[in-house]
């Protein structure tokens, strides 16, 4: 665990006090290395909330190996009295939906470089077909390409599994500063086909 996590977890000891449990909602660093750096690593799990989160009704409970049941009890009380509808799930790189989510995301974004379809027609099928929401390139902006590849990136390196690594694509259109709805330059931009 670097200086930065183990400095994050003795603030937030200190805040949250010997009797409460810490929870830490940080997708990229696994619950169970950061526990080691509490005193009572059995206090410890993690909140994962997901963006917006205002408008976002689940939350991953993360339990780490050495989290008391009694704290996941806790939190999922927690989460409920706030609104949110909790899930626990086990301590892995991407814990569910997005352990789920980035091998998805990164075939979308092979199929679009294959020219399988244009940015508008995966978006609508993707919609129409499956009944989700937003198009996978949509959500993709939404996100931030450059926060998808530093999640596939680190999903891939604790993994090694390849369904994790970023796609060529993704690295290129972040090296060239394209990162979706923050600075409107992304899949669904005007400049879509200038790849």
């Amino acid at each position: 665990m670097g200086r930065e996590s183990r400095r994050a977890s003795q603030v937030l000891t200190v805040v949250a006090g010997v009797a409460l449990s810490t929870a830490l909602g940080v997708f990229f660093y696994i619950k169970t290395d950061l526990a080691t750096a509490v005193p009572d690593p059995s206090r410890f799990a993690g909140l994962h909330f997901f963006n917006p989160a205002p408008l976002m009704r689940v939350v991953e409970v993360v339990r780490a190996l050495q989290t008391d049941p009694e704290v996941v009890r806790g939190l999922v009380t927690f989460t409920a009295e706030i609104g949110k509808d909790p899930v626990v799930v086990k301590d892995r790189p991407g814990f569910l939906v997005n352990r789920l989510l980035m091998p998805y995301l990164n075939d979308v974004i092979q199929a679009y470089d294959d020219e399988l379809a244009s940015a508008d027609d995966i978006d609508t099928a993707v919609r129409l077909g499956l009944g989700h929401r937003l198009g996978p390139l949509e959500l993709l902006d939404l996100i931030g390409l450059d926060v998808h590849r530093h999640a596939t990136s680190s999903a891939y390196e604790a993994t090694l599994d390849p369904r994790f690594a970023p796609p060529p694509l993704l690295a290129q259109m972040v090296a060239a500063g394209r990162h979706g709805v923050k600075n409107g330059r992304g899949f669904r931009t005007p400049e879509e086909d200038s790849r």
